[in-house]
């Protein structure tokens, strides 16, 4: 009987270490996504500020958004809110354990 006992044991450890592997291969992409989303988001900027739109773009700043090149703004707001979502996720997971 304790033979078995022993054996369900260390399955029960063996599944644990699997799925603590898991979790940090998870982590890991989450963490290299976020990186380059924030690449994305810093070559982006630094791309609308180099064309006179946007964040540093002096008094007009609102009114330029009304020009055509409205694109980098959706880009830079769908880039910043899955990087949120990804950070958020990871800081979730690593409260749960």
């Amino acid at each position: 009987m304790r033979d078995m006992e022993e054996k369900i044991t260390k399955m029960h450890a063996r599944a644990a270490e699997i799925k603590r592997h898991a979790d940090r291969t998870r982590t890991k992409v989450f963490g290299m996504v976020s990186a380059a989303l924030t690449v994305c988001l810093v070559f982006v900027v630094h791309q609308l500020q180099r064309m006179g739109h946007g964040i540093m773009a002096g008094q007009n700043t609102g009114s330029s958004m009304l020009s055509d090149s409205i694109g980098g703004y959706v880009l830079i707001a769908v880039i910043a809110f899955i990087a949120g979502t990804a950070i958020t996720a990871v800081i979730i997971r690593h409260r749960k354990k």
